[in-house]
């Protein structure tokens, strides 16, 4: 009687185990696809360039995109995007605040890759344009990816590579966030709950560093961008905050993200490694539950 009291405890146990196991596992494979961010489906935002336009502008961005502004009229205008050398995209944006949103769809679901919205008033035109990463093109894995931080007036935000993000300001709706790079300031900008809510570090490739006009951006590589969320009393609290690495030197000298390091970033981000991952991962969970068993019946 006590043998068999015994079993059954056993086999409910180990039922148990099973499906706590099968729920893990099951996790572990969806893992690779879900995206970074909440909201509409896309991956962390890898570059955001606001300023004045013209008919004619080419802004080359990252992964090989790049938006052509093909013609400015009325209150629209006509653009075309492109991946590497073909055209993915021709579409026309009108209105007060035009907008158009260039979607991938990858494994049956569409990811937001660009985001453009074009202002023209009176013959002039502004856009901005909003990047996110592609997840079926190469691109260095982030130092930070998509997060959300609180930052107290007067503190610094470590983040990675040296740099440091401090919240030096807290007034009525508005804040000034400097950027540190080995304790040397590298960029320093308001941000504003009515206004401008993102704060922007790029650099050129050669070391030159990136300003928001458009003209200057076309080739600019982002390493740090966040956006505000909101402000209290004390404390600035960002989101969406993603650092990079930064871009290798021209002269081809060491640096950046072309070392060892980032063959490994790019092996980690891969979807196969993420499924032998958690295949790996099953089976030797699975040697381990029989292994069990044989010693339970023993």
């Amino acid at each position: 009687m006590n043998t068999s009291i015994l079993r059954t405890i056993g086999i409910v146990r180990t039922t148990c185990i099973l499906r706590i196991i099968g729920i893990a596992c099951i996790t572990l494979a969806l893992l690779p696809i879900l995206p970074t961010c909440a909201g509409d489906v896309h991956e962390a935002t890898i570059g955001y360039f606001e300023g004045g336009a013209e008919a004619g502008d080419v802004f080359y961005l990252e992964q090989g995109y790049r938006l052509v502004i093909n013609e400015i009229s009325g209150d629209g205008a006509r653009i075309s995007i492109f991946d590497h050398e073909n055209e993915v995209t021709n579409a026309s944006i009108s209105g007060v605040s035009g907008d158009y949103t260039f979607e991938k769809r990858i494994d049956g679901i569409d990811y937001t890759i660009l985001r453009a919205t074009i202002n023209v008033t009176g013959g002039a035109a502004r856009v901005a344009i909003e990047q996110h990463i592609d997840p079926e093109a190469a691109f260095d894995y982030p130092l930070i990816g998509c997060i959300s931080v609180s930052i107290r007036e007067g503190e610094r935000e470590p983040l990675k590579a040296g740099y440091e993000l401090e919240a030096t300001s807290v007034i009525d709706n508005n804040t000034i966030l400097t950027l540190y790079k080995n304790d040397k300031i590298v960029k320093q900008e308001k941000l504003s709950e009515d206004g401008n809510r993102r704060f922007v570090y790029a650099k050129r490739v050669g070391g030159r560093e990136d300003t928001r006009s458009t003209r200057s951006a076309c080739s600019a590589h982002t390493v740090l961008i966040a956006k505000l969320d909101r402000l209290s009393a004390d404390s600035v609290h960002l989101i969406e905050l993603s650092q990079f690495e930064e871009p290798e030197p021209t002269d081809g000298g060491s640096g950046g993200s072309g070392g060892g390091d980032g063959w490994n970033n790019k092996l980690a981000e891969s979807d196969w490694f993420r499924y032998l991952l958690s295949a790996s991962v099953f089976a030797g969970m699975l040697a381990l539950i029989i292994f069990s068993l044989r010693q339970m019946r023993r």
